[in-house]
């Protein structure tokens, strides 16, 4: 009878390992769901805090754009108006009535009222305007 006992001992014991295997199973489902659950939670929460960031930065570029913009529209009519304006105060000088001959320098009187002025271009490296065209006059000969 020692033998049906200890088989019967050993029998009971599998079956406590087997429902002890079994809840272990379910345990270890249920937490890779939980894992899965909040997993999923956090990548929402991130989705929803880089949309909203998505957005601020939007906003801002917009706003840097019009601010871009706006800048431009005043810099235009200044520029204009600055030309104009220097155009409009710069007196007209008289035409001399007195012609000078060859060797005859300018009175003082006919240069004083006179102002000159310039229009200024883009500005261009005399270095390599000058290079390229000493390199033109050197196809030539």
């Amino acid at each position: 009878m020692s033998e049906t006992i200890q088989l019967e001992e050993l029998l009971n014991e599998k079956a406590s390992m087997e429902d002890e295997s079994c809840d272990l199973d379910e345990e270890q489902r249920q937490l890779k769901d939980r894992a899965k659950a909040l997993t999923a939670k956090i990548i929402e929460e991130l989705r929803k805090k880089n949309n909203a960031k998505q957005e601020s930065v939007n906003n801002l570029q917009s706003k840097v754009n019009e601010l871009e913009l706006e800048l431009s529209k005043l810099q235009e009519p200044n520029t204009k108006e600055s030309t104009e304006d220097i155009v409009e105060e710069t007196p007209q000088a008289p035409i001399p009535q007195e012609t000078t001959g060859p060797f005859e320098q300018p009175s003082q009187e006919t240069t004083e009222g006179n102002v000159s002025v310039a229009e200024v271009g883009p500005e261009v490296d005399v270095a390599t305007a000058v290079d390229s065209k000493d390199k033109k006059k050197r196809k030539f000969f």
